[in-house]
């Protein structure tokens, strides 16, 4: 069993803007909060601050060369389940781009180096969610998009506040990170992965079941019509769903 750790206290490194009256779907409009990483670096978030106190996180890692804007209808839907729920653009993308740090302008080596450099980026930004008065602080479910999902695998591995996570067309490795290998490593955490038939996500998620006496990785199959499992209009729906389940059992139920 997984033993959940009370964050440290860490010092002030944000600043955010207070969020719109307008809405979006019925929900409030995110704040926008800046994050500074270890390495020095400034990330652009979006927090949807949960409506009650106490509420478990959700933080969305997009894939790589897109932006937080990517999982943007999965956040709202997770919002509106009643998840205090961040998205962030990683170093280099969207709007944490800089001069000096353009993913699209990048060699492929040097975006094999960046990318090393990303699992400070949900590092900074896990540590300000967890910090929050409305958030509860030993709760933290991770949902991860392509590459997304090679540093959502990867932040589970040090952070024991990860209670799930969902892996969204995961590929076996990426840019360096083995996710097939670490996934193995993270026996008995509740993960949903959604991908395409007979890929090696789905090999991957079968061989980390076959490896544990109790499976817990539950597989769904995306509709070989769609191009991505983005494109599945019900996918949000599906998700929230299944964290809630996980993160948010009901009174006198235990988390599948």
């Amino acid at each position: 069993m997984r033993r959940a750790l009370i964050p440290a206290l860490i010092a002030p490194f944000l600043a955010v803007v207070p969020s719109a009256l307008t809405a979006h779907g019925g929900v409030a409009a995110p704040e926008v909060v800046s994050l500074r990483t270890d390495d020095e670096q400034t990330l652009e978030a979006s927090f949807y601050r949960p409506a009650t106190g106490h509420a478990q996180a959700v933080l969305l890692v997009h894939d790589a060369g897109a932006s937080r804007v990517q999982l943007e209808p999965l956040a709202e839907k997770l919002s509106k389940q009643g998840f205090g729920v961040m998205t962030l653009d990683l170093r280099g993308h969207g709007a944490s781009k800089t001069a000096k740090l353009d993913w699209d302008k990048l060699s492929d080596a040097d975006k094999k180096s960046t990318w090393s450099a990303t699992p400070k980026d949900l590092d900074a930004a896990a540590k300000w969610l967890l910090a929050q008065p409305t958030i509860q602080s030993t709760s933290l479910s991770l949902v991860g998009y392509g590459a997304g999902c090679a540093l959502a695998v990867r932040h589970a591995k040090s952070d024991e506040n990860v209670v799930c996570m969902a892996l969204l067309a995961p590929n076996a490795e990426a840019y360096g990170f083995n996710v097939r290998a670490d996934i193995q490593t993270l026996e008995g955490l509740p993960t949903f992965v959604v991908t395409a038939k007979d890929g090696d996500a789905e090999r991957m998620a079968l061989e980390a079941n076959a490896s544990s006496g109790n499976p817990y990785v539950e597989l769904f199959i995306s509709p070989p019509k769609l191009g991505t499992p983005l494109d599945d209009k019900s996918l949000p729906a599906k998700v929230a769903k299944w964290l809630a389940d996980k993160a948010m059992p009901k009174k006198g139920q235990s988390p599948k």
